[in-house]
């Protein structure tokens, strides 16, 4: 329930042009409430006028737009662009402008709370991901220095004052080859600009090698948490080796590599101690709890990788990564097992082909796991009771996800029904379409030309009876969905158009080359043949 003072602030900030006027008289200690208010109704002009005049000494959107005793509802997650746009430009205006009302003692700014999902709850519907908000950023920076160039009296130059403000703007950035040239010359200008880019979290993609180093260098790495380097990225591992030798990250928590950066199918007899040799060098990043090394193929060699970790990991992914009988072994009697919050073993047939690894491992991280996929990894109708046994010392799993395994509409109801008798934390089920919903012929995994292709009648008719079992035993609220194309991902959404034409070119490079060794052979086949005659 809204406090009266929140009730307040909501009508003042939709008292039209006359809160701007009127935010002069306003206690300084009322700012956060103000804007709050001012983001859940969109009253972006108010919101600018609010981080121009900002009293305080920091913005921080955790504290202001999560969930707090004046209003409960967390706004964290509409990254709405009406009113991003207005704080991002409120900014700007606060350096470059003399302080009216309140003293300047802005020092920080921390965006990063917010998280974008893929249904907005903003009226405007218009949302500024992860990219969006890096590139704007960027572009502010210019803009600063720029108007910090103008001579005094100039339209548009900055006052005095801007010359002594200095505000450390923390966020998650992405950069991709369509704004990499942008970010890295702000963080060249970085000393001479009053906002200091600090990027917390890193999420690379679609760049090449030397333009990963160089930017991550620029990046101030040692204050970096979260460092993704995803799909178009050709990093394997003798780059990896590389990097991490010659850049310190002291604070990282959270690392992804992309897909086949550890595909220990590429290495050589010389390369014998490489996954060894980065797995120390990982056990150097004392804060690393979370690893995320789906396709990369790591047959009998997990041990080498994580082994040398000091720190436990809480969130491990090894989706698609050939695991045997000697990796589930292993990581059965890690020492990271007992502390994992999040794991997938997506794509391993860890229950066909590792009947007793897989009730070890979880019975030993029963205590802290919440999330487990097993997305793929080939679960039959007469493998459901094991999983059952399995999952039934995992009480406090609030996410569990079984797209692409071959059960039928019966194993299905089976296990929803041992997943309605306990569990009390469940939030959140991928649900598989049941194999009766397929033509007989279909075999597993099956290719993009006949995921679709099922009888959504039936699927929807069992999907209500599971519903119905989930709701008898008092779980209507939890979320069950069949995402066969894949769970949303709003970085890929928003940059999909970058990450296709990434995608052509390196398929029309493919093409080219092989073009060129078809031309190559016929003319050695011309010559030779000329040669004879």
């Amino acid at each position: 329930m809204k406090s009266l003072r929140f009730l307040a602030a909501e009508s003042f900030s939709r008292s039209g042009e006359r809160a701007v006027d009127n935010l002069a008289g306003v206690s300084f200690n009322l700012y956060p409430l103000l804007f709050k208010a001012c983001y859940l109704h969109e009253q972006a002009s108010l919101l600018r006028a609010l981080v121009r005049a900002w009293p305080l000494a920091e913005i921080n959107l955790q504290r202001i737009l999560g969930g707090t005793a004046d209003c409960p509802v967390d706004l964290t997650s509409r990254t709405c662009r009406l009113c991003l746009e207005a704080i991002l430009t409120g900014l700007k205006e606060y350096v470059l402008c003399t302080a009216t009302t309140y003293a300047k003692r802005l020092r920080v700014v921390d965006l990063t709370a917010l998280r974008d999902t893929e249904h907005q709850a903003c009226p405007c519907r218009a949302t500024m991901g992860r990219w969006a908000r890096t590139t704007m950023l960027t572009r502010i920076c210019y803009e600063t220095l720029v108007a910090m160039q103008r001579d005094d009296g100039d339209d548009g130059a900055a006052a005095p004052c801007a010359f002594q403000t200095s505000v450390d703007v923390r966020f998650h950035g992405f950069v991709t080859g369509r704004n990499y040239e942008m970010v890295v010359h702000a963080l060249l200008l970085l000393s001479h600009c009053p906002l200091k880019l600090r990027l917390v979290g890193f999420r690379g993609d679609s760049l090449a090698l030397k333009q990963l180093f160089y930017v991550l260098r620029l990046a101030q790495p040692e204050a970096m948490t979260r460092l993704e380097v995803v799909h178009n990225v050709p990093l394997e591992a003798p780059h990896l080796e590389v990097l991490l030798a010659r850049v310190e990250f002291p604070r990282l928590r959270s690392l992804t590599l992309p897909a086949g950066a550890l595909d220990v199918r590429r290495l050589g007899a010389e390369d014998a101690d490489l996954l060894s040799t980065i797995g120390e060098q990982l056990a150097r990043l004392e804060a690393l709890t979370e690893l995320y090394l789906g396709f990369s193929t790591l047959t009998g060699q997990l041990r080498r990788l994580l082994s040398p970790l000091i720190t436990p990991l809480q969130c491990l992914e090894v989706a698609n990564c050939s695991l045997n009988r000697g990796d589930m072994v292993y990581l059965s009697n890690s020492l990271h097992t007992e502390s994992l919050v999040r794991l997938d073993l997506s794509g391993n047939n860890v229950i066909g082909s590792f009947p007793a690894s897989l009730p070890k491992l979880l019975g030993r991280c029963s205590a802290t796991l919440v999330s487990l996929s097993l997305e793929e990894c080939d679960i039959e109708d007469e493998h459901v009771d094991a999983l059952a046994t399995c999952l039934s010392c995992c009480q406090g799993l609030q996410e569990l996800k079984l797209l692409g395994n071959p059960l039928s509409s019966v194993a299905l109801r089976q296990l929803f029904s041992v997943l309605a008798t306990g569990f009390p934390h469940l939030k959140y089920i991928e649900l598989p379409v049941p194999r009766d919903c397929y033509s007989e012929n279909v075999t597993y995994p099956m290719d993009d030309t006949v995921l679709l292709d099922y009888d959504q009648d039936l699927f929807q008719e069992v999907r209500a009876q599971l519903m119905a079992i989930l709701a008898g035993a008092g779980k209507e609220g939890v979320e069950v969905c069949t995402p066969l194309m894949g769970a949303y991902d709003p970085d890929i959404h928003e940059t999909c158009n970058e990450l296709g034409v990434s995608m052509l070119k390196s398929f029309n490079s493919v093409i080219e080359n092989f073009i060129d060794t078809i031309n190559a052979v016929d003319s050695r086949r011309s010559r030779a043949h000329e040669e004879q005659t």
